[in-house]
């Protein structure tokens, strides 16, 4: 009986080797069809507004969608998409307070807000900038732009605050 224990024991340890080797491989396949799969979903959607897997390109590029950016920012999608000056000025002014409000430092020097918020602030300006920009003409070559043009936009709103 004794001989036959390391025997049963060497079956099991085997047997569960043998067990989750099959399993990792099939998990592993099943990531690569998903990674497959996602990327086709993604490319094919890239223009298409909607599904939870599409997602555009402006969105994947600034890492904001248009509805957060608009919350944000306290101004309309509706407005944004169909480029309404009225929305694009409200959108500054949302912008200029919004940036000032949560300037890091005070005039006494000392700490009053969160960069990070700045930084969420700048990056809805950039994409709604780059919204507006797409929704008058200017293309899919209209996020690196309004990115740019934004982020001058931040940096001379900084040393004013």
């Amino acid at each position: 009986m004794c001989a036959s224990a390391p025997r049963v024991i060497a079956q099991v340890v085997y047997l569960g080797s043998t067990i989750l080797g099959k399993a990792f491989v099939q998990a592993w396949r099943q990531a690569a069809r998903n990674a497959r799969a996602g990327g086709e979903a993604a490319a094919s959607g890239a223009g298409a507004a909607g599904g939870r897997g599409q997602v555009d390109a402006l969105t994947r590029n600034l890492g904001m969608t248009l509805d957060e950016a608009a919350n944000i920012l306290n101004v309309q999608r509706t407005g944004i998409q169909a480029a309404e000056e009225t929305e694009l000025q409200k959108m500054l002014k949302n912008f200029d307070h919004l940036f000032k409000a949560n300037a890091p430092l005070t005039a006494e020097g000392k700490p009053h807000s969160s960069h990070y918020l700045q930084s969420k602030i700048v990056r809805a300006k950039e994409r709604i900038e780059a919204e507006m920009k797409g929704a008058m003409g200017g293309g899919p070559g209209a996020g690196p732009a309004a990115e740019g043009g934004a982020a001058a936009g931040g940096e001379a709103a900084g040393p004013k605050a």
